[in-house]
């Protein structure tokens, strides 16, 4: 018996440091490493920081549907709000909802702020405040065409898409990038917008849509969850450098926000924080069931686990 004994507890020690082995080598464990550090001495004493965020871009941000509540949505801009929060000593408040509708909740004040891969362009500088760009890996440097499978590879220039439909996510950098490649083509299709990227995706494995315009870094994660049918088509867009890097967006006027924002992002970047960040979201991102759910009539996200929001 004695022996027994010692042996099962031999087999719980080595059963137990197994657990502690996986746990430490799972996808978000980098991820949940750097949200600790910044979470471990953040303080809430000056009031709430509501971000509006679209969690369907992965590695930026994107739903972990194994988790629960405010801890389901995960990704770069996650750590980063996060980050931010914690410098303005606020209590930070993640509002899931569309790309479109995260931008005019800034505009109607229902949110301090947008973090959700946005880039520079014309109109938001003229009505939001933009904060200084922060760095996120490949997200916006590469911008690119997604294809089936069977097309991999087989475009490299504008006119080899004629005949096709070309679909993008409404009010995104993509959507620009399309319209200023294939306006003067009148053999291609590009009116098609999509609220979300889950719903966008599906449109191309459907056939509804030939093809589909995505930050690189994105089309990765898309590619990494369907890599029979999905693949990068071979074209990359031309990016403007003004495109490069991210930025969040600020209501109109508020540029005591602005000020404090710009410091916390001065600080990540001193600190050389983002490179981390996004190394560990795109692990995080690439063995992760893309959330492929859509949002409601409000353009809010609607979970499985959680109804609407």
């Amino acid at each position: 018996m004695k022996k027994l004994i010692a042996v099962l507890l031999v087999l719980a020690m080595v059963l137990s440091l197994a657990a502690c082995g996986d746990k430490e080598g799972a996808p978000d464990a980098a991820y949940n490493n750097y949200l600790k550090e910044i979470k471990k001495n953040a303080k809430t004493d000056n009031g709430t920081l509501t971000v509006a965020m679209s969690p369907d871009f992965a590695p930026m941000e994107f739903y972990d549907l194994g988790k629960k509540g405010d801890d389901a949505i995960v990704g770069f801009d996650v750590l980063l709000a996060n980050y931010i929060a914690a410098e303005l000593g606020m209590k930070l408040i993640i509002t899931p909802m569309s790309f479109d509708a995260s931008q005019a909740a800034v505009q109607s004040g229902k949110a301090d702020i947008a973090i959700s891969g946005f880039s520079w362009m014309a109109d938001r500088a003229e009505n939001y405040e933009l904060t200084d760009w922060y760095e996120a890996g490949d997200n916006e440097t590469e911008q690119s065409i997604i294809v089936k499978k069977d097309q991999e590879g087989k475009f490299s220039k504008p006119e080899d898409f004629a005949g096709m439909k070309i679909g993008y996510q409404g009010a995104s950098l993509q959507q620009q990038l399309v319209k200023d490649t294939f306006g003067n083509m009148a053999d291609v299709d590009i009116s098609n917008v999509y609220s979300d990227l889950g719903t966008l995706v599906e449109a191309l494995k459907s056939g509804k849509i030939q093809a589909a315009a995505v930050a690189h870094g994105n089309g990765e994660a898309i590619i990494a969850n369907a890599p029979n049918d999905i693949a990068f088509s071979g074209f990359d867009f031309d990016v403007d450098p003004l495109y490069e890097n991210n930025l969040c967006l600020i209501q109109k006027g508020n540029t005591e926000l602005l000020a404090k924002v710009n410091a916390a992002l001065a600080k990540a970047k001193e600190a050389g924080l983002y490179k981390g960040w996004y190394e560990a979201c795109q692990i995080y991102a690439e063995v992760k069931t893309i959330d492929e759910l859509g949002y409601d009539e409000n353009g809010v996200k609607i979970t499985e686990a959680a109804g609407t929001k």
